[in-house]
């Protein structure tokens, strides 16, 4: 390929579709990567015994969000309905004590004109103070905290607001992907034009200098070699801890660095959730051979959600927890962390460990806040999130521009189809702006 009009950093699906949309218009992009595949948190693997897709990033398409739903299927790919029945495990009341209305009964007075917004962990507090339904109000919090992957002294009430507006909007019927996420990021990747746009994989950032019309990145790969690639503009798609670091491996550096952009960042705050994925002999879990539960909820247990691969038989269940108590997990060891899941799954069913020990056949899951190129889960928006993120879709100069979940606007971050318009909202941007 010639030289590159535009460099995109990061080829998870917003960076791709960046690509996908500067081809479009004829521009050649040059796409830098750091890891070894392309992807980023959408990270799907093929057990060689099951032969299915295990997801170890992103995994379900929540409702049917039409330019996702368009790309699945323009890729040859389908969506399978997942079934959403949720259910306490055995012997458990019930985990959601009105919970969507309590949940309502929030979203409604956070989103009201004369509401401020705050952090919602002094929202709730307030709503202890002078209401009398402290189980229902802790159980909302939990949700909250799991699902949005935050800490609820920093997620904003108006985030929160704009987040269950989107996804009412949206629908929340779980899909999955078909033939897994990963399928559709590798067909995605094909079908870019290779006369326009280039992959280049183990290409770590480390560094961008730019002046108007004019972007200069430097990296190097994983045994030291460096280089550097200079183009018209450059669209970032990189994940938050990158552009917030304090000089980690993931961080990069920024010369010079954008006016206002410091104080629309520190709006924005990732989120930390960790999942695991056990493989057993049996789905013994449904042993008449039904379809058995689907999502089944525990209380206190370090994973304390857990879910089947409905509509498939596969023996598989995988566990998940966010926010403050996932952030507790990263950092331990494969070892520690299957034995917390084993106890999890076990309390949860209410199963001798050991038995479900001796019938484990497999395990994975992904430390996603240990990981240097991604440093937590998703995003989350604090006090001030919507208009940063305003702010922060907006080309510097024609020559610099943010894009990727984290920026995804109308309640969409911490989506797969949030990154995906992300990205390509990006590229509109450049291209309306006459540049590159």
């Amino acid at each position: 390929m010639a030289a590159a009009d535009v460099l995109v950093l990061g080829a998870g699906i917003a960076g791709l579709s960046a690509a996908a949309r500067l081809a479009e218009a004829g521009r050649r992009a040059l796409v830098l990567e750091a890891r070894d595949r392309i992807g980023g948190r959408i990270h799907t693997v093929i057990d060689p015994e099951l032969g299915c897709p295990i997801e170890l990033g992103a995994e379900f398409v929540h409702g049917r969000p039409a330019e996702l739903v368009e790309l699945i299927h323009r890729a040859g790919l389908g969506l399978v309905d997942v079934p959403a029945r949720h259910q306490p495990g055995p012997g458990r009341a019930s985990p959601f004590p009105d919970v969507r209305q309590s949940l309502a009964s929030l979203v409604t007075e956070a989103a009201a004109p004369a509401s401020r917004d705050r952090p919602v962990a002094e929202l709730l507090d307030e709503r202890r103070r002078h209401a009398p339904e402290a189980l229902e109000l802790d159980a909302v919090a939990q949700y909250i905290e799991s699902f949005h992957a935050a800490d609820l002294t920093r997620l904003g009430t108006r985030s929160l607001a704009q987040n269950e507006a989107a996804e009412d909007e949206d629908g929340d019927q779980p899909h999955r992907v078909g033939k897994g996420y990963g399928e559709l990021m590798r067909r995605m990747a094909d079908m870019l034009d290779p006369g326009l746009v280039e992959i280049r994989l183990e290409a770590v950032v480390s560094g961008i200098r730019w002046r108007p019309g004019e972007a200069r990145v430097t990296w190097h790969t994983p045994d030291g070699k460096a280089g550097d690639a200079v183009a018209g503009a450059a669209i970032v798609t990189l994940p938050l801890p990158a552009l917030q670091g304090d000089g980690g491996r993931g961080a990069i550096e920024i010369d010079p660095w954008p006016a206002g952009w410091r104080a629309p960042l520190a709006a924005l705050h990732m989120g930390a959730a960790h999942h695991v994925v056990l493989g057993f002999d049996t789905r013994w879990w449904a042993p008449d051979e039904s379809d058995g539960p689907v999502f089944v909820h525990g209380s206190g247990e370090p994973f304390r959600v857990w879910w089947t691969a409905l509509p498939s038989r596969a023996p598989l269940l995988t566990g998940w927890t966010g926010g403050p108590r996932a952030a507790a997990l990263s950092g331990r060891g494969e070892g520690e962390l299957l034995r917390l899941a084993l106890d999890s799954v076990a309390s949860v069913f209410g199963r001798d460990r050991d038995e479900l020990r001796a019938r484990l056949r497999f395990a994975y899951s992904h430390d996603w806040s240990a990981d240097p190129y991604a440093g937590g889960a998703y995003s989350y928006g604090g006090v001030g999130a919507i208009g940063a993120r305003a702010v922060l879709a907006r080309p510097v100069r024609g020559t610099l521009v943010l894009a990727g979940e984290a920026m995804a606007e109308q309640g969409r971050n911490a989506t797969v189809h949030g990154a995906l318009a992300s990205g390509r909202g990006a590229a509109e941007a450049l291209l309306a702006g006459g540049q590159p």
